[in-house]
């Protein structure tokens, strides 16, 4: 049998899934030579083709039948009604009348609403999965391959749950964390050191060898400060609309997840950056433009506006975005609040009125290969009304502080190393706490969370 589908529905990947556990034998083609072989060559039971009107001498051997949008199994006067929709929504709008009431009549009047009940019920099975998937991870031996997987994961159940409402995944944050930790008091951040290359980077200082390594024509780095994986999600959402293709991986940021440590390790493209004097922009621009001395090399901020014109003659950019880190500090909260939900209705904001999508499509207009990456992430931390005294300090963060490492036997709170650096460790305090005065709420990072410190690497696709 032949099946021209006009919904897309038939051809989408759960109902073929659907039909895999089924062990039902089909082709998807819009080539007519594969039908022809297929009508030539059982078991292929069904061929799905998004193809109205299929020759002749074809449907001579194959029935043929149309499924058109008044074929979907829902009740009501609705084909004109779902035409208008995309084979997503009609697929969350089919699970969630199935799942809740499959006798529910659908008219123009209550689809808008259904529709979001139908991507809300979505979201909630994604997350129910996502949770499936972490659970069985914290089973295994802590490793930075499921670290990694774990902070990739756990970034869209953060996502998913505060724009969704959904309080899920806040009774594995104890777990998860602690996972985390027994990762870091291992050494694992050695371990992940010394397996990162420039073909297969683990972690953010490898992130300019590997973008060297592709050998591009045009190359531009875009970095946004504090993007973690939740925010990433959010990014995702914003470039739904748009024809980018990504392909995403997770790095380690350094220890600890702070900018001046793990910003300046991937524009250096290196660990040795704890004894830097002046980091920042200064210090990022000259290192970026050192390394890439082969090239004509430019360093632009979200302050700059990207056109043909600003791009003319350089073949290798830098742009730096930091209005997550800046939203993130700024955001308010009111007592007990325990997500994201105002910050990331903050970052919305900014992005539907920035020109951060025009400056994407600028620059694959002007054949540049777009890379994104991030410094760290950022978690929801609580004063613990605790302070170091100055003279041990080093280097100050409120989720972890630098120290000498001579200093450590004066400090009770928990000391961890940092990797192939021998006269400094970090100081953290307890949980998701912060060194700030007791029951004040912020978004801040340095921590050892996997919120904090592991973060998307993405290649930007045509």
């Amino acid at each position: 049998m032949v099946i021209s589908d006009h919904s897309g529905i038939l051809s989408s990947t759960p109902f073929l899934s659907f039909l895999d556990e089924k062990a039902v034998s089909y082709l998807v083609t819009d080539k007519v030579t594969e039908m022809l072989s297929a009508s030539n060559n059982m078991p292929v039971l069904v061929v799905f083709t998004s193809i109205k009107d299929v020759p002749t001498f074809i449907t001579n051997k194959l029935q043929h039948k149309q499924f058109t949008h008044a074929d979907i199994p829902l009740n009501g006067d609705i084909a004109g009604i779902l035409k208008a929709l995309s084979t997503e929504s009609l697929i969350y709008l089919l699970n969630y009348v199935y799942a809740t009431d499959e006798h529910l009549v659908v008219t123009k009047y209550n689809i808008e609403g259904l529709l979001l009940l139908a991507k809300s019920h979505a979201a909630v099975s994604v997350i129910n999965s996502l949770i499936e998937q972490i659970t069985l991870l914290l089973q295994t031996t802590p490793q930075f391959d499921n670290i990694l997987q774990l902070g990739k994961l756990w970034g869209k159940i953060v996502y998913l749950s505060v724009i969704h409402q959904h309080k899920r995944y806040e009774n594995y944050i104890k777990q998860v964390d602690a996972f985390a930790a027994s990762f870091i008091a291992s050494d694992g951040m050695q371990q992940a050191t010394f397996a990162s290359t420039e073909k297969n980077p683990k972690t953010v200082d490898r992130i300019l060898a590997n973008i060297k390594s592709q050998k591009d024509k045009k190359t531009a780095l875009i970095c946004f400060d504090c993007m973690g994986f939740a925010e990433w999600n959010l990014f995702q959402e914003y470039l739904s609309n748009s024809n980018f293709i990504f392909t995403d991986i997770a790095l380690f940021t350094m220890l600890p997840s702070v900018t001046s440590i793990s910003r300046s390790a991937i524009f250096h493209g290196s660990q040795d950056v704890y004894n830097i004097k002046s980091p920042g922009r200064g210090d990022e621009t000259k290192a970026f433009l050192n390394y890439f001395s082969d090239k004509e090399v430019k360093y632009f901020t979200d302050t700059d506006i990207i056109t043909e014109d600003t791009l003319l003659g350089y073949d290798c950019i830098s742009i730096l975005y930091t209005f997550f880190d800046d939203l993130s500090h700024s955001a308010q909260f009111p007592p007990h609040h325990s997500n994201k939900s105002l910050y990331f209705d903050a970052v919305k904001g900014y992005l539907n009125n920035s020109k951060v999508l025009q400056t994407l499509q600028t620059l694959q207009s002007n054949d540049f290969t777009v890379y994104i990456c991030s410094d760290h992430g950022s978690v929801i931390a609580y004063g613990n009304g605790k302070k170091l005294d100055k003279y041990l300090i080093d280097d100050f963060a409120k989720r972890a502080v630098i120290v000498p490492f001579t200093a450590g036997d004066l400090i009770e709170h928990t000391k961890i190393k940092i990797p192939f650096v021998e006269d400094k460790i970090i100081v953290l305090p307890e949980g998701r706490y912060m060194f700030a005065n007791n029951n004040q709420i912020e978004i801040n990072h340095g921590g050892i969370t996997v919120e904090e410190m592991v973060v998307p690497y993405i290649k930007l696709n045509k």
